[in-house]
């Protein structure tokens, strides 16, 4: 069988790139090695917040999010729990530079002195020396749900899924890729054009079938999380301490999942052991913010391995050897919160349309940066 376009990985940034193929008249096959979204994405938190870094990912970000909105009302259904984001941090480190950004991107947000977020959460404890950033149009991504829905809309467009292809290669001729190969028959593929977005297992892929290793080099990293019971009931926003390195998400009024901001270098994907030592001491700072948490215990552990890159940028574009290839890797522990974005992109891309300006950062490029495992999601403060 033969496709016009070929997806290689099942994630949130490949079903929005399908959804948007499909649309502008594609023939469009997924091809997953288990189930859509069974990866890094199953395994998110799915928080959902324009706090980032670069201007650059607080603009995806908020489309992102404008782009599951529209969905939303589309489809009458509720993917977002908007919960809020509130970060705390030393009041010395906010600086004219936030306001500026979330200014000319459009975001809005509330500087919130510590008597005002005592009024607003009883529970959360802030020093007299800090303050709030609050974004309230964030929350926290129902990934399952998403996921499901997209599917149902691919398939009702006329796109192929095929799960549980196992181990997958590409095969090129010259200067093109001309078809994907797995340990499952069925999901062995031709195709005029493809996208390879396996998460963490890109770069593996990519040397496994063409010999050499993708431009920058794929950086790997431990994301780990706790979910914990926090001993009463809480009614707070998805919190990130600046001070602790520590975010504490929501999933009901007694539960979340509370997680750390250092991370800590993987040997390879399947390096997944909790750091227990770094869990640990995340968890005993959390009564330093939630008032009569010191009675929590931890209900269970997530670990798995995240991608970047050197520099801390995705990439996202064609690569520089086979002209019908593209790729996307590197996306952190924070993709979810650009994939919706990035996949409609990387589809217009493919398509040959007019790309967001921004995306150059993110294209193709030699491996410089610090190439060290840094905090690389703290809000912008």
């Amino acid at each position: 069988m033969k496709y016009d376009v070929v997806i290689v990985g099942g994630g949130l940034l490949g079903q929005f790139a399908a959804l948007e193929l499909l649309s502008r008249g594609y023939r469009v096959a997924i091809v997953e090695r288990d189930i859509l979204c069974s990866g890094s994405c199953s395994k998110s938190t799915g928080i959902m917040t324009r706090q980032l870094v670069l201007r650059a990912d607080i603009i995806f970000a908020q489309r992102s999010i404008d782009i599951i909105t529209k969905m939303e009302k589309e489809y009458g259904e509720h993917f977002l729990r908007r919960t809020g984001f509130l970060t705390l941090s030393p009041i010395s480190r906010v600086t004219k530079r936030l306001e500026l950004i979330y200014r000319s991107v459009g975001v809005e947000y509330k500087l919130l002195e510590p008597h005002e977020i005592k009024e607003l959460w009883e529970t959360v404890i802030v020093g007299d020396n800090e303050i709030g950033i609050y974004t309230e149009g964030d929350g926290m991504l129902n990934t399952g749900s998403l996921s499901y829905r997209i599917k149902k809309e691919i398939e009702r467009s006329g796109g192929s899924i095929l799960e549980r292809c196992g181990e997958t290669s590409l095969i090129a001729d010259g200067k093109y890729v001309v078809r994907v190969i797995s340990d499952n028959d069925e999901c062995s593929l031709y195709g005029d054009l493809f996208i390879l977005d396996v998460g963490v297992d890109t770069a593996s892929i990519f040397t496994r079938s063409f010999g050499r290793t993708p431009e920058p080099e794929q950086l790997l990293f431990k994301c780990q999380s706790a979910s914990v019971d926090l001993g009463g009931e809480y009614g707070i926003p998805i919190i990130y301490d600046g001070k602790n390195h520590l975010y504490i998400a929501p999933e009901t009024k007694r539960r979340a999942i509370v997680g750390d901001g250092p991370c800590k270098i993987a040997r390879d994907q399947n390096d997944i052991a909790p750091d227990r030592e770094i869990l640990i001491e995340t968890l005993d700072k959390l009564p330093e913010r939630l008032a009569g948490s010191e009675r929590s215990h931890i209900i269970g552990i997530t670990s798995h391995v995240c991608g970047t890159t050197p520099d801390f940028l995705p990439v996202i574009g064609r690569d520089s050897v086979y002209e019908n290839l593209y790729i996307a890797y590197g996306l952190s522990s924070y993709g979810t919160m650009r994939s919706p974005y990035l996949g409609v992109e990387i589809a217009k891309m493919v398509n040959g349309s007019k790309i967001d300006p921004l995306l150059k950062i993110l294209s193709p490029r030699s491996s410089k940066g610090l190439g060290t495992c840094e905090e690389i999601h703290t809000p912008i403060i």
